[in-house]
């Protein structure tokens, strides 16, 4: 599989009708279609085969650079939500609700056609770890504020940042109560909340 800086470079050779495309086949990932190769695909979307090879080498690669593209659009809405707030744990709480967001039902019908791919690991790999890098920055912001206690601030994020991930494992998901979002939402409130400073 490509690594993620050729994802993204290959991302800025695409034009116009790259792009068109590649929201066409959100939409299809996200209705929950399938397609079975490459000629199938464009021949649903109507296009010719060689505008699909022009955006990745094979069916694999194509559904992993559009989920790529979901999660990296996703991960913009999270940081607007978090630039919003003013302190560091407001900013994580903000930034985590989002986040959260994508083990819900929408990110989820767009993760399962990676479930048997083994080419995708480096790229949800490369998801958590920005999670998890933007968590323990906020982390370290909210503990020189004195907003939390003085923590190990790795091993919570690495936590936090993995939450997700863990509980969207079909393994996982039978014995949950509630959806993976929810799941991690109310941990992720438990977590934060007890490592908070009291109030005076």
């Amino acid at each position: 599989m490509k690594s993620q800086a050729a994802l993204s470079k290959n991302s800025l050779q695409l034009g116009k009708r790259h792009l068109e495309v590649m929201d066409e086949l959100e939409s299809m990932l996200d209705q929950g279609l399938s397609f079975s190769t490459m000629s199938d695909l464009a021949k649903q979307l109507k296009i010719s085969l060689r505008t699909l090879y022009e955006i990745a080498p094979s069916k694999e690669e194509l559904i992993v650079t559009t989920v790529d593209r979901v999660l990296k659009k996703h991960g913009k809405i999270a940081m607007d939500a978090m630039n919003a707030q003013s302190s560091p744990i407001r900013k994580l709480e903000s930034f985590l609700a989002v986040a959260n967001q994508a083990v819900g039902p929408r990110l989820e019908r767009f993760t399962q056609p990676l479930n048997n791919l083994n080419s995708s690991k480096q790229m949800v790999d490369y998801h958590e770890q920005y999670i998890t890098t933007v968590i323990k920055n906020l982390l370290d912001e909210a503990r020189t504020n004195k907003e939390i206690r003085d923590i190990d601030t790795q091993a919570t994020a690495l936590l936090l940042g993995g939450l997700g991930r863990y509980f969207l494992s079909k393994k996982h998901l039978k014995d949950l109560k509630q959806t993976p979002e929810e799941t991690s939402n109310f941990l992720t409130e438990i977590i934060i909340d007890g490592i908070k400073m009291e109030k005076s």
